[in-house]
């Protein structure tokens, strides 16, 4: 028989509480490519529903490895094949949204923080902005 001492019952029982509390995660972000998950193409929300979208499998816990984290969505068109990719990042842009443009790959990249926000259309935000991107690209050509 195992006895437990009277002036631990109480330490222990806090203890075990802490330990059931789930610990907080940080921020989710909807992770997926549409080059290989065809729900994570755009519009990835229901028209009828604007602010639910058609699935939340994407929708995963950014690392928690020190990094800060924020949610991102890019467009990106390689020689005419266009993806929407939506993950995680940690190296900021001083932009909220910005563009890269080269001779063959544009992407046009939007970041944000809070939980699932990259499930948005970017088009929505600043379709001038893409076109704009895309215009330029075939001029420098």
């Amino acid at each position: 028989m195992v006895f437990i001492r009277a002036e631990l019952i109480l330490p222990a029982s806090i203890l075990l509480i802490l330990s059931l509390i789930p610990a907080g995660t940080g921020l989710q972000c909807h992770q997926c490519s549409s080059y290989t998950d065809v729900n994570c193409d755009d519009p990835f929300y229901f028209e009828d529903t604007p602010d639910q979208p058609k699935t939340n499998e994407y929708l995963k816990d950014c690392p928690n490895d020190n990094k800060e984290y924020f949610c991102r969505k890019i467009y990106q068109n390689v020689r005419g094949d266009e993806r929407v990719i939506r993950s995680c990042g940690w190296e900021r842009n001083e932009k909220e949204c910005y563009a890269t443009v080269l001779e063959e790959y544009n992407t046009y990249v939007c970041q944000c923080d809070t939980d699932g926000c990259n499930g948005a259309s970017m088009f929505s935000i600043s379709s001038m902005a893409v076109v704009s991107a895309l215009v330029l690209a075939f001029v420098m050509q």
